[in-house]
């Protein structure tokens, strides 16, 4: 959470008056602001009555479907794994500049191919997985895109899909067009100098972070090597001037070749029809695609318009029966629980100001529902949704993420949008409904002061009073670039002005216990160092 914290000897720090809340731990504090004294004086533990001011500018929330409560339902005992990936693609898909779906009609795309060429039910699995998956690396390379350009990370990854890089004059054009925009003719004439220095080095490295890391999450993840080297594979090019590794031919695996010619008609069927798509394509073979791959996806219009038109729902449906095999895989507790320590981890590298905040949050939100005298069951939903709720930070440009000072107003915007497109991800698992609704709710306050939806009293969940607490401390504790971590007495003091208006009593009292027990190691040099 992005909060105002004075330095130590009551200088403000360089971010300016107002810092919206953060979209996952990333900023420090919570959806209030005050005045640097007055924040000073908290963490003297001086003003412990003086209320912070709510920071909420407006009260035109976003598009929340006018849903401001849902009863609890347990999440089912199984669920169908195709589901949960799905689900989780839409936020890699936003990662990447793309329209939620784009991995799902990838992945039709991809198994329509396979079936043409004949591959083997293992291979079509490896494939399926593969192309569900294929942008699970892409935050781990966000913060260095942006470095690289200057500009939204998200508009310049997608940009590049589009671009033939063995043109140097589009690839040139695409660096000038990415570098910096809207900055000053002479930041942006510096952004482009550096690019054509370090630019394709720099460039290789980033492909070479993204691949790696996604082949490491699609191990991680139970998937087999083949799935994982197809995802590690993505950008070779047939004509072996594709990176990172610069395979060529039959060195790149088959699962590769296909994956990648799927990648490219969705993106170019989605921005200009199927025909253009299939021309495309036909003009690479033999450069960028193998000539057999592209030879398959002969008379492919009728099927790509049709996936194109299809909405998420539509698609997750889809996904789920074109599954490769007679039956599909199900997920139990323990797997489904194994996905989301991945993909914690997956949300926390897109910044370098977030690292790790979903673990450290969740160990508070499992030690605060056990001083709560949770059940078992409780408290396995509370780490659930603890470790997926910030799933929707991966849609906020690192623009957004890495900036060193105040946001603008349409910035603080977009951040506060992170907890809808949390919810919106996670309700496509089917079953986890009020799982996505709470998970999303923890910038939700009491008073109706919180995010996305103003969510007031009784209709803020007790899971989501949890994870606020959580949120919160984790984020003053923590150390920023702009200030120094908090001491647990110094963050304690600033939460404790919110307490029963937006912070839930019995959840900071629980907090607090947790802490002074020692039941978990919430306050070590770890979290100072953070």
């Amino acid at each position: 959470m992005r909060g105002i914290l004075a330095r130590p000897g009551g200088r403000t720090p360089p971010r300016g008056p107002v810092d919206p809340p953060d979209a996952g731990g990333g900023r420090a504090g919570f959806a209030f602001c005050t005045t640097a004294a007055a924040v000073a004086a908290a963490a003297r533990g001086t003003a412990g009555k003086k209320r912070l001011r709510t920071l909420n500018p407006s009260r035109a929330f976003a598009d929340t479907r006018k849903v401001n409560r849902r009863d609890r339902l347990p999440a089912p005992e199984t669920v169908h794994l195709s589901d949960v990936f799905s689900a989780l693609s839409f936020a890699l898909d936003l990662t990447e500049g793309q329209p939620m779906g784009h991995a799902l009609r990838t992945t039709l795309i991809a198994q329509e191919l396979a079936g043409r060429l004949g591959l083997p039910l293992a291979l079509r699995r490896d494939l399926y997985y593969a192309a569900l998956l294929k942008d699970a690396g892409c935050s781990s390379n966000a913060s260095g895109v942006f470095s690289l350009f200057g500009g939204d990370d998200r508009l310049a990854k997608g940009a590049r899909m589009r671009v033939d890089w063995s043109n140097y004059f589009r690839a040139a054009f695409f660096a000038m067009a990415q570098a910096a925009p809207g900055a000053s003719w002479f930041e942006r004439a510096r952004r482009i100098t550096a690019l054509a220095r370090q630019g394709r080095r720099a460039a290789v490295e980033l492909v070479d972070l993204r691949c790696r890391r996604g082949a490491e999450i699609v191990q991680q993840l139970g998937l087999g090597p083949g799935a994982a080297d197809a995802v590690r594979s993505l950008d070779e090019h047939w004509d072996g001037r594709g990176h990172p590794r610069g395979l060529a031919g039959d060195e790149i695996p088959i699962v590769a070749r296909v994956l990648t010619l799927a990648q490219t008609l969705e993106v170019f069927a989605m921005r200009g029809g199927a025909a253009n798509a299939l021309g495309l394509v036909g003009r690479r073979a033999g450069r960028w695609f193998d000539p057999l791959v592209v030879a398959a996806g002969a008379g492919l219009e009728t099927p790509l318009e049709r996936w194109c038109s299809l909405g998420t729902r539509e698609l997750r449906d889809a996904v789920a029966e074109a599954e490769p095999g007679s039956a599909a895989m199900l997920a139990g507790p323990r797997a489904v629980d194994r996905i989301a320590h991945v993909f914690a981890d997956v949300v926390d590298a897109k910044s370098p100001f977030t690292g790790a905040h979903s673990q450290r949050m969740t160990q508070l939100a499992v030690s605060v529902a056990h001083q709560l005298g949770w059940g078992v069951a409780e408290v396995a939903e509370v780490r659930r949704a603890a470790l997926l709720h910030d799933l929707g930070k991966l849609t906020v440009p690192n623009t957004i993420l890495d900036k060193p000072g105040p946001l603008t107003p349409s910035e603080w915007e977009v951040m506060r949008m992170h907890s809808f497109y949390t919810e919106r991800i996670l309700e496509h698992v089917r079953g986890f409904e009020w799982l996505a609704f709470a998970s999303a709710s923890h910038h939700e306050r009491l008073d109706g002061s919180g995010y996305c939806r103003g969510l007031r009293g009784e209709n803020v969940p007790a899971l989501s009073r949890v994870l606020a607490v959580a949120d919160v401390f984790d984020a003053l504790s923590t150390r920023r670039p702009y200030r120094p971590a908090l001491s647990i007495e110094e963050a304690l003091s600033i939460m404790e002005q919110d307490r029963g208006s937006g912070l839930c009593g019995d959840a900071l009292d629980a907090l607090i216990g947790a802490l002074g027990a020692g039941d978990a190691d919430l306050a070590g040099e770890e979290r100072q160092a953070a």
